[in-house]
This record gives structure tokens, sequence and C-alpha cells, in this order.
């Protein structure tokens, strides 16, 4: 489903997929010897589900008879928005082989973290079900709970490692490697939704009783961690040749491509082999400046994958 439409109406059916996912970063930062110090914002937001849950929630936005029999429900949510202050460390020695370390202190003001698993049954015009949820949150997106707005605090920390040489250059990035947000009297809301004897004709519509329990407890989130594992294999006079491997939420993805470095504007070309994403990247020679832009289809109304960077740096 494109990225537009799962984000709006839901006019069409879902296809294959089991999550939806987004990584957003705007980093200020300025350089100083070996030292780098920094202010970020970020938003990180991941959904899991099965396909069946996926069908029944557009089967319920179009008004559409539900289907028959049992029905097993998955939805598993992970988000936070966070702002902080990074510092980081590089060093390279002499050998071409490199590192670079950064802990970001971070201030939490949204969150969302929680599973509800279950399964539903149709049959004819009656709808039923049992559902079990526990979810914590800063803003109560299923019960409407009102409550005073915790606050979240933690920290975490970015490795990268590598060798860079006139014939090859390997790098392996790990993002969040180690990270935790402690909340502060979060809210917390967990039990089971009953939906048994619920007439319901024609279409898919859960007004469920709940039972269960609410509490304000502390809570210790965690972000899952991004790797990239890059090689380069450097030409002299053509194009160099790039493999990139990607690593987020238990999926690995694949990237081929060709980098133009001798050419004005440092053109890259990259194909993205598991969603299918194209990606294309200009930037100069001295790093000042950096543009990718990435998607699987040109239409963005229809691109189910979409990526924009852009970097800028000044030197004094």
């Amino acid at each position: 489903m494109p990225i537009s439409e799962f984000a709006g109406d839901w006019k069409n059916a879902p296809g294959a997929g089991d999550s939806t996912w987004t990584r957003n970063r705007l980093e200020l930062g300025a350089n100083y010897g070996n030292w780098t110090v920094g202010y970020t914002q970020r938003f990180d937001y991941r959904l899991e589900y099965n396909r069946d849950t996926a069908d029944l929630y557009y089967r319920n936005e179009n008004n559409l008879p539900a289907r028959q029999g049992d029905v097993p429900v998955f939805l598993r949510i992970d988000q936070l928005r966070a702002q902080g202050f990074k510092i980081g460390y590089r060093h390279r020695w002499q050998s071409g082989i490199f590192a670079r370390v950064s802990v970001t202190a971070l201030e939490a003001s949204d969150f969302q973290a929680g599973q509800l698993t279950g399964t539903l049954n149709a049959e004819g015009d009656f709808f039923s079900g049992t559902a079990d949820l526990d979810y914590r949150y800063t803003e109560d997106l299923l019960l409407e709970h009102q409550f005073d707005m915790p606050q979240g605090r933690g920290f975490t920390t970015d490795l990268a490692v590598g060798y860079s040489g006139s014939e090859r250059t390997i790098q392996i990035q790990l993002q969040d490697l180690y990270n935790r947000i402690d909340w502060e009297l979060a809210p917390h809301t967990y039990g089971k939704f009953d939906t048994i004897d619920r007439d319901v004709e024609d279409k898919v519509q859960l007004n469920p009783l709940f039972s269960g329990k609410r509490l304000l407890e502390d809570f210790r989130q965690t972000i899952p961690m991004y790797g990239l594992a890059s090689y380069t294999e450097h030409a002299r006079g053509g194009a160099d040749v790039k493999l990139d491997v990607e690593y987020y939420g238990n999926d690995l993805r694949y990237t081929t491509g060709l980098l133009w470095d001798h050419v004005p504007g440092n053109p890259y070309l990259g194909y993205e082999l598991v969603d299918r994403q194209w990606l294309l990247s200009v930037g100069d020679d001295n790093g000042i400046w950096k543009l990718q832009l990435g998607f699987d289809d040109p239409d963005l109304e229809k691109a189910h994958s979409l990526t924009i960077a852009m970097a800028v740096a000044a030197y004094w």
C-alpha cells in the first residue's frame, strides 16, 4: 500500500507486508578537531501487524462486510519523539582504520509502546471475539484516558568503525546501539477486550467491552537498533561499486550502486533489492553539501518507500 494511502483513506485493499516504519532526524552540529557537539530532534515510528489485521482495518474504513470465520489479530507499536544534545569523538589511525562514537542525552516528549493480540470471528451479521491489550503511552489512542503528561529522559549511543584506503572502504555503523528512555509515572493500560454477542450488520465495527487496569508507573523504553554495513570498491577513472546492507527491526535490506566521484556533483545511483527502491544522491567534493532521494515509484503518491536526506556544512 502506498505511504500516502496508508496515512490517508485506505481506499484500496492492502497487499503483502507486515510493518510500516519511519526514522526521522534533524541535526545541527559543529566539529573541532576530533570532537563533535550538536543538537538533534528525532521521531521514530514502527508499526507491526499481520495481514488479517490490515484487511480488517481496510474493511472497517470502507464499510465492507466482515470476512467470515476466525481472524487472528496482531498489532504492535513502538514510537518516540525526542530531542537532545550529542557529543562525539572520532579517531583515525595511519593504517586507515577509523572509529567514531557518540552519546546523545535525550528529553522525550511523546511515546507509544504496546501490543494487541487476539482472535475475532464473523458469522453472518454477527461479529465477536476477544483480544489482549498491553499498552503504554503519552496519548491514549484507544480508550481516551486523561492524565498528566509524564516526563521521559534517557540517552542513546552510536558507533561506527571501518577502514578507508585507496582501493576500498569498509564501514559498519550502529545507531541506537545501547539506549534507554526512562518515563516517570507513565500511563499503562492492560486487560482484555470482549466483543461476544455483539450484533453488527453488514460491516466490521468494534464496540467492545474492556476489562482491565490502568496504572501510572515508571517505564523504561528501548529503541530498535539500526545497523548499516557498507563496502566500496574504488575504481580509477570509472565508477566506484558500492554494496550496503541495512538492518532494522529484524529485517535486512540490500542496496547495490555506482558512485562517480570523478564527475562534478559526485552522482550516486543505487537500487535496494527488497523494497525495490531507487536511490539517487549528489554532493560536492569537500562534504559541504549532500542531497539524497529514494523511492520505489517516481510518482510519490504511489510510492511504498521514501528516503529524503540533506546535509549542509561550513568550515572556518
